[in-house]
């Protein structure tokens, strides 16, 4: 199978997908992935205090850690791989508001987050009093301290980067013999995507639903989303024992979010979410995977 990055740098010919906020173009291997890139190498490695007003504030603490069961579930996880996290080095890679080292750092850990948003950098470090670097793991900075973690996660990140593959491989790079990559994600091969694709299909393009919500050329939106046999063969690329891809269902952001952007209408909105809390109350559907890969 070719290598995603690979097939992102030389793009070429017509998306199979022409949605709201990006075209999707699907390889012969099945890569689904659209043809934007951030300008990372531009992003300055100050953090901008300046950033953080209060409606970001608001936004951090009411949106983007809205569900904060989300965040006990993550730090669960991590603590079942081992008898005790006390001493154990964590690095978070995209660690938003700071909310899950932090509480890693409460049991004892010694944590460390990457966060290229310099809002949501900077109400890291003040809120939580975390140590955030704005350097993606890529970057030069990172090699001394190569081999020298025991944790490093990605939750909800490697949709959104730009050569996922590469970010993968340098993470990898990062953990100490024995030490585990942990990875959350948009599952390609589950309902809602699998649903959006029909429903393109079926009209033409002209009602993606859920595919629209899955991908965005907007700055540090989704990029790729990957199946999970996908994801598995990545990471046993980079050189990490994959011990376990399991779905499960998790929405980041309240159902209005997701809805506003189906629907494109508040008062609609406000008839469809009490009926759609309730479905997926009833019947919650895997739509995400959680891939754990540790180093041999």
């Amino acid at each position: 199978m070719q290598s995603i990055d690979d097939l992102k740098q030389y793009t070429t010919g017509n998306p199979k997908y022409r949605l709201t906020n990006a075209n999707v173009f699907v390889s012969q291997d099945g890569y689904h992935y659209i043809d934007y890139l951030d300008p990372v190498e531009k992003l300055s490695p100050e953090i901008d205090a300046n950033a953080l007003t209060d409606q970001v504030t608001v936004y951090i603490e009411n949106q983007l850690q809205s569900n904060p069961e989300r965040f006990e579930k993550q730090a669960g996880v991590v603590k079942q791989r081992f008898r005790s996290i006390r001493g154990k080095r964590i690095l978070d890679i995209g660690c938003g508001g700071g909310l899950f080292l932090s509480k890693l750092k409460k049991d004892g850990a010694q944590v460390i987050g990457i966060e290229l948003s310099d809002p949501r950098a900077q109400y890291a470090r003040t809120k939580h009093n975390l140590e955030i670097v704005k350097r993606p793991i890529e970057d030069d900075f990172w090699k001394d301290q190569q081999s020298s973690f025991d944790v490093v996660t990605l939750w909800d990140v490697i949709e959104h980067v730009n050569y996922p593959e590469q970010t993968l491989r340098y993470s990898a790079m990062m953990l100490k013999t024995g030490g585990c990559l942990f990875i959350d994600t948009p599952c390609r091969d589950s309902f809602y995507h699998r649903f959006g694709e029909i429903t393109y299909k079926y009209t033409n393009g002209r009602f993606p639903t859920f595919l629209n919500a899955m991908y965005s050329a907007h700055p540090f939106g989704h990029k790729q989303i990957f199946s999970s046999s996908e994801i598995r063969c990545i990471l046993e690329r980079v050189g990490l024992e994959v011990v376990s891809v399991t779905k499960f269902h998790e929405l980041s952001f309240p159902y209005s979010f997701y809805l506003k952007r189906l629907l494109k209408s508040d008062l609609l909105v406000n008839i469809a979410l009490p009926v759609v809390s309730v479905l997926l109350w009833l019947f919650p559907v895997k739509n995400k995977m959680l891939v754990i890969g540790c180093k041999k």
